[in-house]
């Protein structure tokens, strides 16, 4: 199939000015008020169960790489952060009315994954001033928001500055004027409303591909700190530790890039060890799950998922100090948390006089849920009263700005859902499988006739590809980094046909060729898209019948207090799924064929992304003096557009597009 070229609309030309200031009261009413993005879909399940509350709870997010808009095509997630702006208003109103504390804390990598923050350079120029209408009481950095310096840079101007004392960064330090600087603060010690003394610091993972002048400290460096040893003589009912690190990795661990720990734990054993009679609090990120493990009876982890899919609940009771504290400590018309944490193993130890009592949750990031838990509603259709000034001008505010900057402009209907992991690799519904046939038909150089072996990194495939609308902003969603192809002219076949194979043994991953072969058959679950399937009752549209609850598929959780596949009572989901399962393997890298010809074809046309060019040359046994690598195509063009020509021309035929699972 012959494409023509295509004036690429996610690669716009930006104004210098990108968003005007907002107004520090946060006041401002909008023009109008829709609910959620109007290419969004309400979900048709929401909780059943209230949350528990204690002394001091957190609402968690990390990892939304700036998905402000919600999932357009997916049922569960279609809240965007205008309406996450109102729920976190009326959450702390009825932590007023409890006379309890909360607090709201982010764990980083809040750019990359996303149009609204990627379509800018740097990143985060249209996403960052959105993000910051939430008012948070913690948050710390990511490695996304590290990797390239003018993306920190921008994240510094819009966010760091924003939220000053709020901002932690204790062990992430860049090179300035010849001196190692923090981003943001080291630590903060805050007094809560009730009278909890709160000591938070924020911690970074080291294994990353950091860039030059930036260096991530361990353990043994941050407690000889100055700074580290002032904070230790301060008086503390709670240790926080927020992070973009694993809850659920040992301290010592196996890198690939830098440093030999994960500091986050690391930091966690110290407090431990150190002071054991104080109770410690864990908020992290980076693994895109959601998870939550019990260390000893005195401490704990919570992640919470990844791309606005989820937001973290923790109730923390038997914390509060009998001295300074002027709360609640027994709540009548909600439920308290009642679980213990057991430690892990018999080495685990705490010195704690106190028995802390906690519970967490997983809430989806819809509408439904948001409005369940802070007003009590049931029905399908939200009250008005919901929505408040400052969520509703959020609401319009990234509208207008998706639809400014061409996000919105939908390119095709998707007829069918593709899966990273969710269906076998090769399978019809596997996202790669897609991915095959769009780099065939879409990258080719003058030539389209000659043959071609286009090596691709499935690791740059970021998200799954739904049914339904396909806009320019699902295509940063799936493919988020803009990689320029290259090539190598005239290179022998015999040659050239074992470069992915060399290329994922070197990773330590299975060939294409070994990949297992395994059942397509779909399972034929469904959502229920109607605007009144199901309700609160949770029906869905399935051909299951052994699936009494008929739930829409989603996240099914298990951690150290429940499993939900066994257990509802015991389930930290707030909303039930049928499960799907996430763990289909794939290769590290691809290959597509395009015009070859396995008995006659001598020479083919290599063709690459700048990432494995060094890679390419090796196995090739060539030398950097050797080869001529040039671009494949224009440079306009890269791992970023291919799914836009593809989508243009191939899916947009379609009379109608609906939505599907």
């Amino acid at each position: 199939m012959a494409f023509s070229a295509l004036a690429w609309t996610a690669a716009l030309a930006l104004p210098a000015v990108f968003a005007q200031e907002r107004e520090s009261d946060r006041s401002r009413s909008p023009k109008i008020a829709p609910r959620m993005q109007p290419d969004s879909h309400n979900t048709t399940h929401w909780p059943t169960r209230p949350l528990p509350w204690g002394e001091i709870n957190f609402i968690h997010t990390t990892d939304t790489h700036g998905w402000l808009e919600g999932h357009e095509n997916e049922v569960n997630y279609g809240a965007d952060w205008g309406d996450f702006v109102s729920f976190v208003t009326h959450m702390r109103d009825k932590a007023d009315q409890q006379n309890v504390d909360l607090l709201v804390v982010d764990t980083g990598d809040i750019v990359t994954g996303n149009g609204l923050s990627d379509v800018s350079t740097p990143k985060g120029q249209l996403s960052n001033p959105i993000f910051r209408y939430l008012d948070y009481d913690l948050l710390t950095i990511g490695n996304n928001d590290l990797y390239e310096p003018n993306d920190t840079r921008q994240i510094e101007n819009d966010i760091v500055s924003y939220y000053e004392e709020r901002y932690l960064t204790s062990n992430v330090l860049v090179e300035e004027d010849g001196k190692n600087t923090s981003i943001g603060e080291k630590y903060r010690y805050i007094t809560t409303k009730h009278g909890l003394r709160i000591m938070a610091f924020g911690f970074t993972l080291q294994d990353f591909a950091s860039p030059p002048g930036l260096y991530v400290q361990g353990e043994e460096e941050i407690t000889k700190e100055e700074w580290f040893n002032d904070a230790m003589n301060k008086t503390v009912d709670l240790y926080l530790l927020i992070g973009h690190a694993d809850i659920g990795q040992s301290c010592k661990i196996k890198t690939k890039y830098h440093g030999d720990q994960n500091p986050l734990i690391c930091m966690k054993d110290w407090f431990r060890e150190n002071k054991p009679e104080i109770p410690l609090q864990i908020l992290g990120g980076h693994t895109h799950v959601r998870n939550f493990t019990c260390y000893d009876s005195g401490s704990s982890g919570l992640e919470s998922g990844r791309y606005s899919d989820t937001v973290g609940w923790l109730a923390l009771s038997g914390v509060a100090p009998s001295d300074t504290w002027n709360g609640s400590k027994t709540l009548t018309d909600v439920p308290m948390p009642t679980r213990t944490c057991t430690p892990h193993s018999s080495t685990s130890s705490s010195t704690t006089d106190k028995t802390v009592r906690l519970d967490r949750r997983y809430l989806d990031f819809n509408r439904q849920t948001f409005a369940y838990h802070a007003l009590g509603a049931t029905d399908p259709d939200v009250p008005a009263s919901f929505d408040t000034p400052t969520g509703q001008y959020v609401t319009n505010d990234i509208e207008g700005t998706r639809s400014q900057y061409n996000l919105t402009t939908e390119l095709g209907c998707a007829p069918q859902s593709y899966y990273i992991a969710s269906s076998p690799y090769n399978c019809p519904d596997n996202i790669y499988t897609l991915v095959r046939s769009a780099l065939n038909a879409t990258v080719h150089g003058n030539n389209s006739d000659s043959a071609r072996l286009i090596i691709f990194n499935t690791y740059g495939i970021r998200y799954d590809l739904y049914q339904g609308p396909f806009t320019v902003g699902d295509a940063f969603t799936v493919s988020s980094y803009a990689d320029i192809f290259y090539y190598l002219a005239d290179v022998p076949y015999d040659a050239a046909k074992d470069l992915e194979c060399e290329l994922n043994q070197n990773k330590s991953s299975k060939c294409e060729k070994d990949m297992p072969k395994k059942d397509c058959g779909s399972n034929n679950v469904r959502f229920s898209t109607s605007r009144y399937a199901g309700a609160s009752q949770q029906s869905v549209l399935t051909s299951r019948a052994s699936d009494s609850d008929n739930l829409n598929p989603g996240h099914v959780t298990k951690d150290d207090f429940g499993d939900c596949s066994a257990s509802s009572e015991d389930c930290g989901d707030d909303t039930l799924h049928i499960p799907r399962m996430e763990n289909e393997p794939h290769p590290y890298y691809m290959q597509v064929k395009g015009n070859i010809d396995e008995n006659e074809t001598k020479t083919v046309d290599v063709v690459f992304t700048s990432d494995i060019q060094k890679k390419i040359i090796e196995f090739l046994g060539l030398t950097d003096k050797d080869p001529v690598v040039k671009p494949y195509m224009d440079k306009s063009f890269t791992t970023r557009d291919f799914l836009q020509v593809y989508a243009k021309t191939v899916w947009s035929e379609n009379p109608t597009c609906e939505i599907g699972p």
